[in-house]
C-alpha cells in the first residue's frame, strides 16, 4: 500500500489519464495544487436530474428537469443590446417562460409545438421561469438520464464537463490513497460515514441522502482535525502542568497598587484576578485569554498579575501592536509602578544605539522587572533574567509563530492573551480551544453610554456639525476617522487628508492634527501628546487609533465612510470616546446603498453591547474574512456556519478532547495525524 501522505504531493507526482501538464498549471488558479486539494474541491451546488417534475409541481430555487409542448418563441434584444430568445412551455398542468442569452440559433432550433426535454434552476417571476436551461428533443430522447451531477466553482479555463471529468479520472485512479483519517471508535459511535465512500458520494451522488451523509461526514472531518490539533496543544501544556514552580505568595506590592487605584474593581474584575491567582499559586501554567468589552478593564487586570510576579521574584512583560498603544500603555503605567518601587522600561523599535543596548543588558541582568514594548520583544538578542508572566494586548494582532517565540524566552511560559473585541461562544469554543477563557462582562461605574447616529444625508451632516462645534465651544475634543491616508482614483472615500482640510475649514476657530500609520513615530507620539494634553481640539486620523488611545475629554467620534470599516472595527473606534464624565456621541456618516453596510450601521445605532455586535458582524461577514483575527485554518471551513453550527462545534471539540484524553494527549491515528500537520503548517 502507498503511504498515506502521498495525497499532499503535486498532481505532476500522478498517472492522470487526459489530464495534460498545461491543465495541471491551470489548476493552480482553482488553487488546486496537491491530489488532496483535487479530492477535497468539493461541489458548490448539484444538478439533480433525478428531479423529474410537472409544471405544476415545480418549487422556486430547485434544480428541476421538465416535460412539455413548446410555443410562443421569439426573438427579443436586452437594454444592452444583447439577444435574448425567449419562449413558453406547458405540459398541461402549467407554464414555464424559458430565456436564453446570446443564443440566436435557438430561433431555428427549437420549433413551435414540439415536445422538449428541459434541465435548469427555476426562478420565480410573474410566471416560473428557466435560464438558459439545458434542453433535448423527447422523441429523439431515450427518456433523461437519473443522475446528479456537481457544479463546481470554476473560471473561463473549465467547463463543467471538463472538471467533472477531471475529478472524476482522479476518484478512479487514487481513491484507495485515502486512508481514514477518523479513529474507528468515533466513526462507529457517531455513524460516520466512510472517507473512501464519502469522497465519491459527495462529487458523483446516487441520491441527496448520499450527499447529506458526505457532508455530514466532511463537517465532522474539519473540525476534528482542527480542535485536535488546537488541543493537543493544550493537553501538552496540562501534563506538565502541575507544581511546575513555586511563588512566595507576597502580596503586598499588588494590595498598595489596589489602595492607590482610588476605586475599586468591578465583580467581574475580582472573578478574574482569583482565577488566574489560583493558577498562579498552584503553580500551573497560565494559557489564558482575557477577554473584554472596550472599556472594560482588562489592563488593570494584567498589571495586578503582573504586579504579583514580579513580586515573587519574576519578570513581566507587557507587549502591544502597536508603538502608540505600547508607549500609551507604558506611561499609564511607569509612574504607578515606580512609585511601588517596580522599574519599568519601554522597548520598541524606536529605541536605538547605546540607550537599547542599556535596556537589554538591565533585562539580561534581572535589573528590569517589568518591559513594555511591540514585537521589538521577540527579536534575538532580547534574553531576560526571569521571565515568568507575558501579557499580550490585542492578541489577533500577533501571528502563532510571535507568540511562541516571546513564550520560549521564558523560564516559565505564563501567558495572558487580550482582546477588546468580544468574541461569539461558537468562536470561543473553537479557535481558542487551547486557552482558559476569561471574561471581563461588567463596564466599570462612570463610563459613560455613547449615544450613536447614522448620518446618512447632507441635511443630517449639517445638523451633525452644528451640534460638534456646540460641544468643542464647550471645551470637549473630537476624533475624526477616515478609512484611507491619500486620494485614491479608483476609490470616491475621502483621504484623511481631505478630511483634515474640510475639518479646518468646518471648524477653524478649533486647533485640528492629523495621524495616521505612515508617520515617523516621533510624530505620532508628538501629535498624540497634543491631543492628550488638550493642545488640540481634534485629531483627525485613521483607524491607527483604533485600540488603546485614552483621553477622557474626547467626548464626540466621528467615523466617516462608515461603509468601509467592519462592525467590531466601528464598535472599536466607538470605544475612544465615552471614557469621562461628559456625555458622548459617535457619528456614522455614510450615504451607502449597501444593504449589508445598512444592516451594519443600524446594528451600531441599536446596541453598544459588543457581544451582540460581535455576532452580528460574524453573521454579515464573508467566511474568508472571519478569520483574520487567527492563523488556524478556520477560513476554508467547508460545510460548518460558525455561527448556527454551536452545537456541532461543541460536539466535535468534546469528542477530539475526548480522544486525547484517552490516549494521554497522544493522536494515534497516523492519518489524522499527518492531516493535522499539514493544516497547522499551511497557516503558520
Amino acid at each position: 500500500m502507498e503511504r498515506y501522505d502521498r495525497v499532499f504531493e503535486p498532481l505532476g507526482n500522478f498517472e492522470l489519464k487526459g489530464i495534460t501538464d498545461k491543465s495541471i498549471e491551470k489548476l493552480k488558479n482553482l488553487g488546486i495544487v496537491t491530489l488532496y486539494d483535487l479530492f477535497y474541491y468539493f461541489p458548490r451546488n448539484y444538478e439533480d436530474r433525478t428531479n423529474f417534475k410537472s409544471i405544476n409541481q415545480l418549487k422556486e430555487g430547485e434544480y428541476a428537469v421538465i416535460k412539455g409542448k413548446l410555443f410562443g418563441i421569439e426573438t427579443l434584444r436586452t437594454r444592452t443590446r444583447k439577444t435574448m430568445i425567449k419562449a413558453k412551455v406547458s405540459d398541461g398542468t402549467g407554464f414555464v417562460e424559458l430565456v436564453w442569452f446570446q443564443m440566436p440559433y435557438l430561433k431555428k432550433s427549437l420549433k413551435m409545438g414540439d415536445e422538449y426535454i428541459f434541465i435548469g434552476n427555476v426562478k420565480r417571476g410573474y410566471n416560473y421561469q428557466m435560464t438558459n436551461p439545458e434542453y433535448r428533443k423527447y422523441a429523439e430522447s431515450k427518456g433523461v438520464s437519473k443522475e446528479i451531477l456537481p457544479i463546481y466553482s470554476s473560471n473561463k479555463d473549465f467547463n463543467q464537463r471538463s472538471l467533472r471529468k477531471i475529478v472524476k479520472t482522479a476518484l478512479d485512479s487514487y481513491t484507495e490513497l485515502f486512508q481514514e483519517n477518523i479513529p474507528e471508535e468515533i466513526l462507529k459511535k457517531y455513524s460516520i460515514a466512510d472517507r473512501k465512500k464519502a469522497l465519491k458520494d459527495i462529487h458523483f451522488p446516487k441520491n441527496t441522502r448520499d450527499i447529506e451523509e458526505a457532508k455530514r461526514r466532511f463537517a465532522i472531518e474539519e473540525l476534528l482535525i482542527l480542535e485536535t490539533g488546537i488541543l493537543e496543544k493544550r493537553f501538552a501544556i496540562d501534563s506538565m502542568n502541575n507544581e511546575m514552580y513555586v511563588l512566595e505568595d507576597n502580596k503586598n506590592l499588588v494590595k498598595k497598587f489596589l489602595g492607590n487605584l482610588g476605586y475599586s474593581l468591578t465583580k467581574a474584575q475580582k472573578r478574574v484576578v482569583t482565577e488566574i491567582y489560583k493558577e498562579l499559586n498552584n503553580g500551573k501554567i497560565i494559557n489564558r485569554l482575557l477577554q473584554g468589552d472596550v472599556g472594560s478593564g482588562k489592563t488593570i487586570v494584567a498589571v495586578i498579575m503582573l504586579l504579583y510576579m514580579i513580586e515573587n521574584s519574576y519578570q513581566g512583560v507587557f507587549m502591544a501592536p502597536t508603538e502608540i498603544l505600547a508607549t500609551q500603555h507604558y506611561l499609564s503605567i511607569a509612574d504607578t509602578l515606580l512609585e511601588l518601587g517596580i522599574r519599568v522600561e519601554l522597548l520598541t523599535g524606536s529605541v536605538k544605539g547605546r540607550k537599547k543596548d542599556a535596556i537589554l543588558e538591565d533585562i539580561k541582568n534581572g535589573k528590569i522587572d517589568l518591559i513594555v514594548g511591540t514585537h521589538s520583544l521577540i527579536e534575538d538578542n532580547v534574553e531576560f533574567h526571569k521571565l515568568g508572566l507575558i501579557v499580550i494586548d490585542e492578541q489577533h494582532r500577533f501571528g502563532v509563530i510571535q507568540r511562541k517565540k516571546l513564550r520560549e524566552k521564558g523560564v516559565i511560559a505564563n501567558l495572558i492573551v487580550m482582546s477588546a473585541t468580544p468574541i461569539p461562544r461558537s468562536l470561543a469554543l473553537s479557535i481558542y480551544g487551547d486557552l482558559d477563557v476569561s471574561i471581563i462582562d461588567e463596564m466599570p461605574p462612570g463610563r459613560t453610554p455613547v449615544k450613536t447616529k447614522w448620518i446618512n444625508s447632507s441635511s443630517d451632516a449639517e445638523k451633525a456639525y452644528s451640534f460638534i462645534q456646540k460641544k468643542l465651544t464647550e471645551g470637549r475634543q473630537a476624533y475624526f476617522v477616515a478609512p484611507l491616508i491619500e486620494e485614491s482614483e479608483k476609490l470616491s472615500f475621502k483621504s484623511v487628508q481631505e478630511l483634515f482640510k474640510e475639518v479646518t475649514r468646518r471648524f477653524p476657530q478649533c486647533r485640528a492634527g492629523l495621524l495616521h500609520g505612515r508617520m515617523k513615530n516621533s510624530e505620532k507620539d508628538e501629535i498624540m501628546h497634543f491631543f492628550k494634553n488638550h493642545k488640540l481640539d481634534i485629531l483627525v486620523a485613521t483607524t491607527v487609533i483604533e485600540v488603546g488611545i485614552n483621553v477622557p475629554n474626547a467626548s464626540i467620534m466621528v467615523i466617516n465612510n462608515t461603509e468601509r470599516f467592519g462592525l467590531s472595527a466601528l464598535h472599536q473606534l466607538r470605544g475612544r470616546v465615552g471614557r469621562g464624565i461628559h456625555p458622548s456621541y459617535c457619528f456614522l456618516f455614510s450615504e451607502t446603498d449597501n444593504d449589508v453596510s445598512k444592516s451594519r450601521l443600524m446594528i451600531m445605532e441599536s446596541t453598544t453591547d459588543g457581544f451582540k455586535i460581535a455576532e452580528e458582524d460574524l453573521r454579515l461577514r464573508k467566511p474568508g474574512e472571519i478569520f483574520g483575527i487567527r492563523q488556524s485554518g478556520f477560513s476554508d471551513l467547508k460545510f460548518i456556519d460558525i455561527i448556527h453550527d454551536v452545537k456541532t462545534i461543541k460536539m466535535v471539540r468534546d469528542i477530539a478532547y475526548e480522544y486525547l484524553r484517552k490516549n494521554s494527549g497522544k493522536i494515534k491515528n497516523t492519518h489524522l495525524r499527518i492531516d493535522i500537520d499539514n493544516k497547522f503548517l499551511e497557516n503558520l
